[in-house]
């Protein structure tokens, strides 16, 4: 593993689909997530100049999970966390639906394996790290370059994808904040729901998998109208709207944050255009709009 003193992970942009399927042993709980290149989080590890005494500390300190994956995998790896400072440098928007304490606890936990083990096959690091994360919250996965299919409470791999999407996302921030684990403590699930979101699941999958970026942002789109119940989106209708407008691909939101979007895609022999015009609506409408580019592991 090459420099074990800094660990990066991405950020992402709410998810593509998330929902949940019913099963003998109750509702499972699934995402497709939406990996985007301009956000990241690197953990860095610093011991030089800092007594040997001193406990473990994290800079921002309100990084707490950060702190708590690096304390917590060092216990299960029997090693001293005594006289070390963790730096966290991130650019992810915390409670957005961005991914950010994941990122942190990710990229944290990523650099205790390495500096335990500098040589750690990626695999090997890669659990290590997932078994300190999914004990301190829901999560993504972001050990992924693209696009993947994870069981969202148990940060559990379920599929991975390269693709040539080439999406842009055209972002919004309704602003507030909200917690993952909170809100899914507050939300019962809706049985109905299942078998339409099972569908879903099996119909993106198939999507991915043959590279058809219309009909994955076509899933998305019905993925933020069906939990727009759960965490309604203001700006839901003038998406729609602007969907039309501008021949956006789909919608993409936060399904537990304060993110909404609309998909473009490079493909789009116009796509620059597009985008810009669509930026500029939503400025007119009083929107202050960001745009973010689809991570993919790209095929062989």
């Amino acid at each position: 593993m090459s420099n074990p003193n800094a660990r990066s992970i991405h950020g992402a942009f709410g998810e593509i689909l998330q929902g949940y399927t019913l099963g003998p042993s109750g509702f499972d709980h699934f995402l497709f997530t939406a990996p985007v290149e301009e956000l990241h989080c690197q953990a860095r590890l610093k011991r030089e100049g800092i007594p040997s005494t001193a406990a473990l500390a994290v800079t921002p300190t309100d990084r707490v999970k950060a702190l708590h994956a690096y304390d917590m995998l060092s216990a299960d790896l029997q090693r001293s966390t005594r006289g070390a400072l963790i730096e966290i440098q991130s650019n992810i928007p915390v409670a957005k639906g961005h991914a950010s304490s994941t990122a942190d606890i990710l990229a944290t936990a990523l650099l205790c394996v390495s500096e335990a083990f500098p040589e750690a096959p990626e695999p090997m690091a890669h659990a290590l790290a997932l078994s300190v994360a999914r004990r301190l919250e829901y999560g993504d996965y972001l050990l992924y370059p693209g696009i993947a299919a994870c069981a969202q409470r148990s940060q559990t791999l379920l599929s991975t994808y390269r693709t040539d999407l080439r999406w842009t996302i055209v972002g919004v921030d309704e602003g507030g904040y909200v917690r993952t684990e909170e809100f899914h403590r507050e939300r019962a699930e809706d049985p109905g729901k299942a078998t339409v979101y099972e569908q879903l699941f099996r119909e993106l999958d198939a999507a991915l998998l043959a590279g058809d970026g219309e009909a994955a942002a076509r899933i998305a789109t019905q993925s933020a109208e069906l939990h727009d119940d759960r965490l309604p989106k203001k700006s839901l209708e003038d998406l729609r709207t602007l969907r039309d407008d501008f021949g956006a691909l789909g919608i993409c939101v936060a399904h537990s944050g304060t993110l909404a979007g609309l998909i473009f895609s490079r493909h789009q022999s116009d796509h620059a255009a597009r985008v810009k015009e669509c930026r500029m609506a939503l400025d007119a409408l009083g929107y202050t709009s960001s745009t973010f580019t689809l991570k993919e592991a790209k095929h062989p």
